[in-house]
């Protein structure tokens, strides 16, 4: 799934986790890559959210590291927030291997008894990556785990497109194309019209397709206008068209 940053990819992803999570028979993991440049962080990003999908508290999450990981170094930490955190290091500075398979068989024994849904967000990031060992070993790992399910997104649409349809590429074919594109107009109007309705505002039909003609339905600039005309619009009013834009410049 691809498409611009700021449509909505990741909201859609975890609303639709949300979901699942009402569904006891069914495990989730998000991974987001973006901040990953080479294996070594694939490896230990991965451990990390397989772990945080596991546990909450300090114990369960090391108990998880330890357990899943014999080739990392688990370590937890507690942040001012009183919440723990864990994170993982290499054992060896050698280039990662054994500790990719690992991280990527991880997936298949949380679904010894539920169903599994992996998100790797941001995907395109391992085309940065130095080689194509990353790819070659995900190519494997999904054609072996039947119970788990896969999702990759990407904010790159010509990255996206080229590790998965590029004959060249070891995950040519391996997954189908959803491009996620700008929310219809009248899919707008319920949501929009509810928002202001629970704070006695009252916004038109015809105003709200005039908000999402001048945004293209763009689910960030969509939500962030309709954000400012409310509030500017005072409780047992309504917002209509024709508001002066120097007025709205200076509120936002």
């Amino acid at each position: 799934m691809y498409s611009e940053r700021r449509l909505g990819k990741t909201s859609l992803i975890k609303y639709a986790f949300s979901q699942l999570a009402k569904k006891r028979d069914f495990a989730t993991a998000y991974f987001d890559l973006w901040s990953t440049d080479d294996a070594a962080s694939f490896v230990t990003t991965t451990a990390k959210a397989v772990a945080e999908s596991m546990g909450r508290t300090a114990e369960q999450l090391l108990e998880t590291g330890k357990t899943l990981f014999s080739r990392l170094s688990p370590s937890v930490s507690v942040g001012e927030d009183g919440k723990p955190t864990i994170s993982f290091g290499l054992k060896s500075n050698k280039e990662p291997g054994p500790e990719i398979e690992e991280v990527l068989a991880a997936p298949a024994k949380l679904a010894d008894e539920k169903k599994v849904v992996v998100v790797f967000d941001e995907v395109q990031r391992i085309l940065e990556y130095e080689g194509d060992q990353i790819e070659r070993r995900l190519r494997g790992i999904i054609q072996t785990q039947a119970n788990v399910s896969y999702i990759f997104m990407g904010s790159r649409k010509h990255l996206v497109q080229q590790m998965f349809l590029h004959k060249s590429r070891p995950l040519y074919r391996a997954a189908g194309h959803y491009p996620l594109g700008p929310i219809a107009a009248p899919e707008w109007i319920p949501f929009i019209g509810e928002k202001f309705r629970k704070a006695a505002k009252t916004i038109s039909d015809e105003t709200i397709l005039a908000i999402v003609d001048l945004t293209q339905g763009h689910p960030f600039y969509t939500q962030h206008l309709c954000h400012a005309l409310w509030e500017l619009c005072e409780a047992g009013s309504e917002v209509k068209k024709g508001i002066d834009p120097n007025r709205l410049e200076g509120s936002a």
